[in-house]
């Protein structure tokens, strides 16, 4: 799931397993990461993949976000949700198919 940054001359992004407990408990610290490290997450539910956190594009961070922002990152998101649902297939779990998508 690189491509949602291919213009992007950032470190390489850096996926994680996260579940819903440690999301609920360590939320601010994620994001945190998400945000600095540019990492993403895979987010799982009792041990299976249920949905991801990605790093939007850089923007200038000392710009509040306004509409337009808010709509270039929701369209990045649901790109990237097309894409997966092209992917999937049956016996194949969502935590492989993200990790070849990586490759």
């Amino acid at each position: 799931m690189r491509d949602h940054l291919k213009d992007s001359k950032s470190e390489p992004e850096i996926q994680k397993l996260v579940g819903v407990r440690e999301l609920k408990a360590d939320a601010a610290s994620i994001l945190r990461q998400v945000r600095d490290s540019r990492a993403s997450y895979v987010l799982t539910h009792r041990g299976r993949a249920v949905g991801v956190i990605l790093p939007l594009e850089a923007t200038d961070r000392s710009v509040p976000l306004d509409d337009a922002d808010v709509l270039v990152g929701w369209n990045d998101f649901v790109r990237a949700g097309r894409r997966l649902k092209r992917r999937f297939r049956p016996g194949v779990s969502g935590v492989r198919l993200l990790s070849s998508m990586r490759r």
